[in-house]
């Protein structure tokens, strides 16, 4: 539980879209988008298929559809029907979908909707504040609020995690969010874990989406960009702190990931700050 706690303290939330649509017609067949969607009915029916199991949505009902899940979201008849929808990723360095960890259904209704749709309004209204600072904190507070009343709804009770015997591996994750930098193999987790390296590696990719080498490569040179753009440091000092013996063996990882060598990033990322 305290590594859940500390991934969580590292994880990101990011709203893509959000509004309040009012429609009597919704025909939304075969769709899958690339980052997590929630939909609060407010009024009307609506229809939920996803994967071979068919839903009727009544009002006071959240839809929940994670990345890259294919889905039919539709109206049966001309009612009236009212939902709140927002469209947003919620990961742990910009490589883990944290509600992967979760046990959520695909429907499930909330218990203080009022709450809910006070909080999302006020979220919406704060995206044509004027104001540039406080704002853009509180809108940010807001949307964590939606979160937090969300989940709180969805996964409450004892059945938590969709995977409880993968808590282990948080601890893997953890580590290597914690320090990336610090080397690691598959046979020194095994060790660890007295697992087989092979299991470690695939159960890792199968929760996460990547294997436990993939993810540090990732999250390395998610640390070199913050530091090109955020320090002075050269180029083989930022490569040393991410626990590179040779700057060549930096440059070519994140050329790879990036497309260009960390000095051609850096000088990119001055000249736009300057524009």
């Amino acid at each position: 539980m305290n590594q859940l706690k500390y991934l969580l303290g590292h994880a990101e939330l990011k709203v893509l879209d959000f509004n309040i649509h009012t429609r009597t017609e919704m025909k939304t067949f075969g769709r899958s988008l690339p980052c997590t969607m929630m939909s609060y009915h407010k009024k009307g029916e609506a229809r939920l298929s996803v994967n071979g199991s068919t839903y009727n949505i009544v009002p006071g009902t959240v839809v929940y559809i994670p990345p890259n899940v294919r889905h039919d979201h539709y109206k049966t008849s001309h009612e009236e029907t009212v939902f709140l929808w927002w469209h947003f990723n919620y990961e742990i360095a910009n490589i883990v979908d944290v509600l992967k960890l979760f046990q959520i259904p695909h429907t499930f209704k909330l218990r203080d909707s009022d709450r809910f749709e006070n909080v999302f309004r006020q979220f919406r209204d704060l995206t044509d504040h004027s104001g540039i600072l406080p704002s853009t904190i509180l809108k940010q507070a807001k949307a964590m609020e939606l979160l937090y009343l969300l989940l709180d709804n969805a996964v409450s009770g004892d059945e938590v995690f969709a995977d409880p015997p993968a808590v282990n591996f948080l601890g893997i994750l953890a580590k290597i969010v914690q320090h990336p930098e610090r080397p690691i193999s598959l046979q020194q987790l095994a060790d660890e874990l007295h697992m087989h390296p092979t299991y470690i590696c695939n159960r890792f990719k199968e929760l996460f989406g990547k294997s436990p080498i993939q993810a540090q490569k990732e999250l390395k040179i998610q640390k070199a960009q913050t530091l090109l753009q955020t320090t002075e440091l050269s180029v083989t000092e930022i490569s040393q702190m991410l626990g590179f013996s040779e700057i060549q063996n930096f440059s070519r990882l994140f050329k790879t990931y990036i497309h260009v060598s960390p000095l051609e990033y850096r000088a990119v990322y001055k000249k736009m700050q300057r524009v």
